[in-house]
């Protein structure tokens, strides 16, 4: 919890809907549900699933299928800078349930339409962060998608916790603005952090993204009551950024599920002739180190020859290199796979079909992709980036970051020593990840230790 003082009013706002009185787990007494606001506005707008959009639906969908958490669970959208909050409509709620597929392999500057060989020619970067800064919100996560139907506008009754859980660091109300408000009308606060990678690993990130995020992280750090984190590595980041400014921090770590989502599977046309495959799953980033798989398995894959890659993910910032080096490779589409539109189904079925799961980061918040590859039983090797260590609990090979030749040396004694292999299948199986459960349970805890501590 911050250590600053709040002093807020209650303030204007139609009461919470009544609701039968429940007993919090592990009490006698009996009490009023406590209204959780959560807004969703970047998750909807968003077309595709990345980590913080399958938190956020989760730890939703969690509250509300749990009544004896004591837990009211309210989403809300922003329509537009300055409207306030409002109610889902039965449409935007209904999709709230689904998680939609990743995005699409291949080059954003494809979306470009005719402008798109002039995009590719001068540089993705470059043109389409001037875009999206010159031509007033281009990306679609930051236009007005969500209509305004103001007989749904909703405010937070006072007593009610806001926490901030998806990347609202575009949201349509800056937390600078939407913060003080919510104190004025006596709406408690609580931010959940993901990361604070844009500060403490600024060399990965455009300006621009790194002085929004700055923006978003200093409003919650001066305003929000409560600092949840996804890791102890998150949490000391938190504390450090936090000093810098004068102020000090205790985040709340809250363990993130790596349960499946989907109990079936779902195949994926794959190649012939693919008998050990290579996973890595990730937007591709210059952070996560796409490019340190390829290297290694370049090295491996003559003497490899049933050795194949699979990338499971979007095109992400500054990788213009890394996607024509996919887009040019001589095992494109043969050995060499990069996957979009990947909906879960599929996703259990290729972790569960992996010969290794990689997950080669120089940095992570947490690192979900090495959680759920343990849970699914899956083989997997792990930078120390960051959190990674974290994730894998000790049922995951380790490595430095940017290590090709240790990265090769543990593929490479994969494939040649099946004992070695199958220790590690074996280690993979006895590990326990967190549950979705889990992590319902520790957010309502650390709701209810907010609005009962003084």
């Amino acid at each position: 919890m911050c250590s600053r003082t709040d002093r807020g009013r209650s303030g204007a706002g139609p009461p919470a809907p009544r609701q039968p009185p429940r007993s919090r787990p592990g009490s006698d007494v009996t009490q009023q549900p406590t209204t959780l606001v959560v807004e969703v506005t970047d998750t909807l707008a968003a077309p595709f699933t990345t980590g913080i959009q399958r938190v956020v639906r989760e730890v939703v969908a969690g509250l509300q299928a749990r009544p004896e958490l004591s837990i009211d669970v309210v989403p809300v959208l922003t329509p537009a800078p300055g409207a306030g909050f409002r109610r889902l409509t039965e449409e935007e709620a209904e999709r709230l349930r689904h998680h939609p597929a990743g995005g699409r392999a291949g080059r954003r500057a494809d979306d470009f339409g005719r402008l798109s060989p002039l995009v590719r020619r001068v540089g993705d970067l470059h043109l389409v962060v001037s875009l999206r800064a010159r031509l007033a919100r281009w990306s679609p996560r930051r236009r007005q998608l969500h209509p305004p139907h103001p007989e749904l506008r909703w405010d937070p009754p006072a007593g009610s916790v806001f926490v901030d859980l998806e990347g609202s660091w575009y949201a349509p109300t800056p937390r600078s603005e939407l913060l003080p408000a919510l104190r004025r009308d006596g709406v408690r606060r609580m931010v959940f952090l993901h990361d604070v990678m844009p500060l403490v690993q600024p060399q990965w990130f455009t300006q621009r993204h790194r002085d929004v995020f700055a923006a978003w992280l200093h409003a919650h750090l001066e305003l929000s009551e409560a600092v949840l984190a996804n890791s102890n590595c998150t949490a000391e980041d938190a504390r450090r950024v936090a000093a810098e400014r004068g102020l000090e921090v205790h985040p709340t770590v809250i363990p993130l599920g790596a349960d499946p989502p989907v109990r079936g599977s779902r195949p994926v046309a794959l190649p012939d002739g693919l008998e050990q495959l290579l996973l890595v799953v990730g937007t591709l980033e210059p952070r996560k180190d796409q490019q340190l798989v390829l290297d290694a398995f370049d090295r491996l894959r003559t003497s490899h020859p049933g050795l194949g890659l699979a990338l499971v993910g979007k095109e992400g910032w500054m990788v213009d290199d890394l996607v024509e080096r996919i887009r040019t490779h001589p095992e494109l589409d043969r050995r060499l796979l990069w996957l979009g539109g990947i909906d879960d189904e599929q996703l259990a079925w290729l972790y569960d079909r992996a010969f290794l799961t990689v997950a080669p980061s120089r940095y992570e918040g947490l690192g979900v992709p090495v959680m759920e590859s343990l849970a699914h039983g899956c083989a997997t090797l792990a930078s120390r980036g960051g959190a990674q260590p974290e994730a894998a609990g000790g049922a995951a090979e380790l490595f430095d970051p940017g290590d090709l030749d240790a990265l090769t040396a543990l593929v490479r004694r994969h494939l040649d020593d099946p004992e070695h292999h199958e220790q590690w299948v074996r280690r993979a199986r006895d590990h326990r990840t967190p549950t979705w459960a889990d992590t319902t349970a520790a957010i309502a805890g650390a709701v209810h230790r907010l609005v009962t501590e003084p």
